[in-house]
């Protein structure tokens, strides 16, 4: 629904969504990567084959086309030149939770990946949800994660049982599973921002 929305947006909103200006221009090629992997059909929602189930018969990688809400902000700060995966290679749990099998990392553990490399600063909800700015990562780090892309919405992978009520386990994006949705009002818990200031 809200692909459909983007899509007809004015193209004055649009130029402006697409124009704003991030804190760092990494920040702002993550959006951008983030922006179009949504916008792309071939990119659905898939936590990996390995992990499927009888009832969630995901099939397909987590790592491309196919993305879970973590696998998509890994993918996009490390292609906008953070070192968000690289350091997730070296996090214990890399070892310890999945055999080194998992190429990205999980909700729980993005902060600890982003912040290795300084210049990230973590806020909680509640003091930064009037003042969100593009590129903010939210985040329930038990359950889900999000990148916010200005206008109120985020850019996130929302899964089959997305609120569109469309979606399917087969790789590819059938509606909603990576989408635009509204950032307020989701239970977040914490925002990553990068402010460039070091530890």
């Amino acid at each position: 629904m809200l692909k459909k929305f983007f899509a007809v947006a004015s193209a004055a909103t649009l130029l402006l969504i697409n124009s704003a200006q991030a804190s760092d221009s990494r920040v702002e090629k993550a959006v951008q990567w983030a922006i179009e992997i949504a916008k792309d059909d071939v990119h659905g929602y898939s936590q990996g084959a390995e992990n499927a189930t009888q009832w969630r018969p995901y099939t397909g990688s987590r790592e491309g086309p196919d993305y879970d809400c973590s696998s998509l902000v890994y993918h996009a700060f490390q292609h906008g030149g953070f070192k968000i995966i690289d350091n997730w290679h070296k996090n214990p749990l890399y070892t310890a939770r999945y055999n080194g099998r998992q190429y990205s990392g999980d909700a729980d553990t993005i902060w600890d990946d982003l912040s290795k490399d300084g210049g990230w600063k973590k806020f909680s909800w509640a003091e930064i949800k009037d003042n969100l700015e593009r590129g903010d990562i939210l985040c329930r780090p038990e359950f889900h994660v999000a990148i916010y892309v200005g206008e109120g919405l985020t850019v996130e992978a929302r899964g089959v049982n997305n609120p569109t009520g469309l979606g399917r386990y087969e790789t590819g994006d059938q509606g909603g599973e990576i989408d635009f949705y509204p950032a307020q009002n989701r239970g977040w818990v914490e925002v990553y921002r990068y402010t460039g200031e070091e530890k």
